[in-house]
């Protein structure tokens, strides 16, 4: 970890340390009870959260801890969801996840982060005249206001985080990273300030009825992961049967992912987009399927007919995915990976701003690629070589926006671009 990672870390960590003690010695002793039940109820929530990617879950204890700190207050709220957070066990791709066998730092900055983000979010209630226990119709809009701050508070330490883990700007990691959040964030505050009145009213049976509605929303987005999952297991069944049928490019679509999700941060893409990249990435070959392996595998150079027969390889990878909803936008930058920035390439010979920022993306990462790796009439290039190819054929092959990405990401990540598959 960088130097100013391990500062901002500590610095989060000693706030949010110091928070939580704090706010222990301030909880109103006849509230115990209320704050035991809250953070076992917190805990299990936070064992169930929603996936909106592989690398990206929302917690639907949101509505639980916006629900305690305007029932009791920012010291009980930021206590209740430190320790219902530290308190989680999640059951991640067969492995148990739990705060025994996560790393000490990243369990100590998670539970500071949400103490900060609830006890601002409660001292803001408390400030603007919300009273505790009492939310409709009188404090709505306070209380709309606080689980707003929660939300802002709680993105924007962790979007500090990976603006220092990516080198992105912090504006592009809020606006694009979190842009999913909102309407997860909406729904959930909607529920935690619903779930505040009924509890006035009613008492602990509100926790029951609200729980059902909580776990069937993450079992429809579970059902939805589980979707998107099968597409990546067709995609990888698609590469691994090009793979095998062009023995020069095995882990060729792998590298080109990996290189792409580099130039894909320094473009400032977000992660759902990057991720589109990634499948791109890993398909923009696709349509080598359908031509005959001797002219793949051929060992010396290709005739003019062979070369022409090669070249349609992104029309047909176009065709082949066109008809597939979730890749509407994939089929062109497959389509376009070939194109160059002088209107020299193939297959439809369009040049500049014509050709999608994630068309050259893959192009560049397809070519490095292939300079770095052994080919049946030439021996590879070593990486400074290709590196040199590559920024020489600025204005010819490649646009000098690409080219000004490609630099920054290699000079970034040196010793990752090879091929090593």
């Amino acid at each position: 970890m960088s130097k100013k990672l391990i500062l901002y870390i500590s610095f989060v960590v000693a706030c949010g340390l110091s928070l939580i003690t704090y706010s222990v010695f301030k909880i109103n002793p006849h509230h115990i009870s209320d704050i035991v039940i809250l953070i076992i109820f917190a805990a299990v929530c936070e064992s169930l959260p929603i996936y909106i990617n592989t690398n990206v879950s929302v917690s639907v204890a949101y509505a639980v801890d916006l629900m305690a700190l305007l029932l009791l207050g920012p010291y009980e709220g930021a206590v209740i969801a430190s320790i219902g957070n530290l308190l989680l066990i999640r059951d991640i791709n067969g492995k148990i996840k739990c705060a025994l066998n996560t790393p000490y730092y990243k369990t100590l900055f998670n539970i500071s982060q949400i103490a900060i983000s609830v006890f601002m979010a409660g001292i803001t209630y408390k400030y603007l005249g919300g009273q505790s226990g009492y939310i409709y119709p009188k404090y709505l809009v306070e209380a709309i206001i606080a689980s707003c701050v929660y939300y802002l508070f709680n993105s924007g330490i962790v979007a500090v985080l990976i603006k220092l883990l990516t080198n992105k700007s912090f504006m592009s990691i809020w606006i694009m990273d979190f842009k999913w959040g909102t309407i997860n964030f909406l729904f959930l505050a909607f529920i935690g300030i619903l779930m505040t009145s009924v509890f006035v009213k009613f008492g602990y049976i509100a926790l029951l009825i609200f729980f059902v509605p909580l776990i069937m929303v993450r079992y429809m987005f579970k059902l939805n992961m589980e979707l998107k999952q099968s597409y990546y297991d067709t995609i990888n069944a698609l590469t691994k049967a090009l793979e095998a049928k062009d023995r020069y490019t095995l882990g060729h679509s792998k590298s080109v992912e990996k290189l792409a999700v580099y130039l894909c941060r320094e473009a400032g893409f977000s992660e759902a987009h990057t991720e589109m990249v990634r499948i791109a990435a890993l398909l923009h070959d696709v349509g080598k399927i359908g031509i005959v392996e001797n002219i793949l595998n051929k060992p010396g150079k290709l005739s003019k007919e062979e070369y022409d027969h090669i070249k349609q390889h992104p029309v047909s990878g176009y065709e082949i995915l066109k008809d597939v909803p979730f890749l509407k936008n994939v089929r062109y930058w497959v389509r376009y990976h070939h194109e160059w920035y002088n209107g020299n390439g193939y297959p439809d010979g369009i040049s500049g701003r014509q050709i999608p920022l994630e068309a050259e993306i893959l192009a560049i990462a397809d070519v490095f690629d292939a300079l770095v790796s052994d080919r049946p009439y030439r021996n590879a290039y070593t990486r400074e070589e290709a590196y040199k190819i590559i920024v020489d054929s600025e204005g010819t092959q490649f646009s000098p926006r690409i080219i000004k990405l490609f630099k920054r990401a290699y000079e970034k990540n040196k010793e990752d671009f090879k091929h090593d598959f």
